[in-house]
């Protein structure tokens, strides 16, 4: 047999597959919609584990790249649906993240308060103010080494704190970036600690009994009032004649070590999806790429137990933004959230071209006069093109599903709403505040545009008032002119959508279809109402998104 005479059995065979995987869809069912995992089982303390970064970054960059590349699986759904990864784990039939010890839906499906949005995860808590002030401050440690110095406090709460400084040669950058975005990740749905701006005097600082500083070589020495005084005047953060730093709060429970993009934890009864096949991680690619957290490896999380010993379970937290918003280290980088750290491709790239091709970074440069902004921009951002600086596993299965409802939750911030996030960053140049709120609105429109025209945007479906009713997020967002047409077909079916024959094409001016006299005959052969739905902008139909509907008029599943 020949290679051409063997090629057509085998391209049956994979169209074959792909159409069993794009047809996978769970059966429609008259049940109540899931919105909470049962993942807080009591289960016995994880041991801590923390990979190392060097092996974590080599599997990252060679060996997890290879297994997917290789993955038949990921050619077939490629073929079958345009997306290689399959259908996320960790959402319900209304196509929506269900709330877990990973995620809590706040601007997805709710609008937040000016109090709870600048609150964030210490809303309604004494903390919301950041560390206790009645009293000085106790330090119990500190470091030196690396680009910035750090102490812990404890305060008169009891409650321990993480300060965080700027590097000396950028004040005001990375401490700013790292509330804001903490806040931003916070609204969207993740766990993270309370992280404050704070500023202070040296006199709201004592040195704990038995304190010790970390100094790189020579390890743990004791710290004392007078080299106290040393590492504050290298902080270079000083604004008003006080020092600024970010305060991150201790997180409650026992830590159990960070958790991975790929694979679950074997010892934790409750994670049962695997960690690529998490929506909440895969839309990190979506999330990290509006605000460029390029540092999102393994070890920018951290799992706790929560609860007593023996009858508490194990919860899912991101951490550490300082590197967001354009800030970065001591050295500044402009390929970040461009290129990974070892990219093969531009490299060859600038190889070939013998570097007359320049790549889009290159034009990246942080505003002038403007020294509390790092290097983010808007004219450089494109959404489907950035990438973190470590391979993630989850990051590399989003498909259109799972960026199109990120993109949601992104298109639910409103200017008001940014604004009132980067004034928690308390910038000292309001020429600063205003460009951060600008590019953050920039970058949220490119996202949605981009998400927006892969998947229609049509959703929230409801039954209202004798009519099928949907959101046309597009248009109520101001992503999208008023004025487009819609067009509707109705079917009926059983629960593995096997359907009687369509009604025809019903078009209407709104995303609202009446219900009298169109609706097909239902029984207990074919219950549910399917509610095909497209929309037309004056280019052409969009494609499809369907609808399900239970007798009782609830919708129960949709599909995209």
């Amino acid at each position: 047999m020949n290679r051409r005479s063997a090629a057509g059995p085998l391209l049956a065979v994979l169209v074959t597959l792909a159409a069993g995987v794009a047809a996978a869809r769970a059966p429609l069912s008259e049940d109540p919609v899931v919105w909470y995992a049962a993942d807080d089982a009591p289960v016995p303390v994880p041991e801590f584990a923390e990979p190392g970064l060097i092996p974590y970054a080599v599997d990252s960059f060679l060996a997890r790249p290879f297994s997917r590349f290789w993955n038949p699986g990921r050619l077939c759904r490629r073929i079958g649906t345009g997306d290689s990864a399959r259908d996320a784990g960790d959402i319900n039939a209304l196509d929506e993240v269900v709330d877990s010890a990973w995620f809590t839906n706040r601007m997805g499906v709710r609008h937040l308060d000016h109090g709870e949005l600048v609150a964030g995860p210490a809303f309604g808590l004494p903390t919301a103010d950041g560390p206790d002030r009645s009293a000085p401050w106790i330090i119990v440690g500190a470091k030196t080494a690396g680009v910035t110095p750090g102490f812990r406090i404890r305060d008169a709460r009891g409650d321990t704190w993480l300060l965080k400084f700027d590097p000396p040669s950028h004040p005001g950058m990375t401490i700013r970036a790292g509330v804001i975005t903490n806040l931003l990740f916070h609204a969207i749905g993740y766990h993270t600690p309370v992280d404050r701006l704070v500023d202070f005097d040296r006199a709201d600082l004592r040195v704990g009994e038995g304190a010790s500083m970390k100094m790189g070589r020579l390890g743990d020495v004791p710290l004392t009032e007078a080299n106290l005084d040393s590492i504050l005047v290298a902080t270079n953060s000083v604004f008003g004649g006080r020092y600024q730093a970010l305060a991150s709060r201790y997180l409650d429970g026992i830590p159990v070590g960070p958790f991975d993009d790929q694979d679950v934890r074997s010892d934790d009864p409750n994670d049962l999806v695997k960690h690529e096949n998490r929506r909440t991680l895969r839309a990190l690619q979506v999330f990290g790429a509006w605000v460029n957290h390029f540092d999102t490896k393994m070890h920018n999380s951290l799992d706790m137990y929560v609860g007593e010993p023996g009858a508490g379970h194990v919860v899912h937290h991101l951490i550490d933004f300082a590197s967001t918003l354009g800030a970065y280290g001591d050295t500044p980088v402009r390929r970040f959230g461009y290129e990974a750290g070892i990219d093969v491709f531009p490299s060859l790239g600038r190889f070939v071209t013998l570097g007359l091709v320049e790549d889009t970074w290159v034009a990246l440069e942080r505003p002038e006069g403007l020294d509390e902004i790092g290097l983010f921009d808007v004219a450089t951002f494109e959404p489907d093109r950035w990438t973190p600086d470590l391979p993630h596993s989850a990051m590399a299965n989003l498909n259109r599903r799972d960026g199109y409802w990120a993109a949601k939750v992104v298109s639910a911030f409103s200017d008001r709403d940014l604004r009132l996030l980067v004034e928690q960053g308390r910038y000292e140049d309001p020429a600063a505040a205003e460009f951060m709120i600008a590019t953050l609105a920039g970058r949220r429109d490119k996202i949605v545009r981009y998400w927006f025209g892969h998947v229609p945007p049509l959703d929230f479906f409801r039954s209202e008032g004798g009519a099928v009713v949907c959101s046309d997020l597009a248009v109520e967002r101001g992503y999208a002119a008023p004025g487009r047409r819609y067009r509707w077909r109705l079917v009926a079916a059983d629960a593995e959508r096997a359907a009687r024959a369509p009604g025809s094409w019903i078009v209407t001016d709104a995303p609202r279809l009446p219900l009298a006299g169109v609706v097909p005959a239902r029984d207990d052969a074919f219950p549910f109402l399917g509610c095909e739905v497209q929309y037309d902008a004056g280019s052409g139909w969009s494609g499809s998104t369907t609808a399900w509907f239970a007798r009782d008029g609830r919708c129960v599943a949709v599909d995209r």
